[in-house]
């Protein structure tokens, strides 16, 4: 697992995932309901800000476009906050 600090340990019960701020068609899942999309394999380089980079990264996951099937939008960029207030601005072309 690659974290900044210590892995979070959040109970299942207590996890969420939402995606807001589409004009009302806002979406949260469970982790129960999380899990139970397909997930696809990638393989990448990482590249840090601090200037290290990690080669050839297997990562696993549910695709951005798995979420937002269905979901008419003209946004352009994504923030994601995640545990230990973390966020960032990303172009949506870079998440699908």
């Amino acid at each position: 697992m690659l974290t900044a600090g210590p892995t979070p340990g959040i109970a299942p019960d207590e996890w969420s995932f939402r995606i807001d701020g589409m004009g009302g068609q806002e979406r949260e899942w469970s982790w129960e309901e999380f899990q139970a999309f397909p997930r696809e394999e990638i393989r990448t380089d990482i590249h840090c800000v601090t200037k290290w980079s990690k080669l050839d990264t297997v990562w696993e996951g549910v695709s951005i476009d798995t979420l937002l099937e269905g979901v008419e939008h003209d946004a352009t960029h994504a923030v994601a906050f995640s545990d230990g207030d973390y966020t960032t601005n990303v172009p949506l072309e870079d998440l699908v």
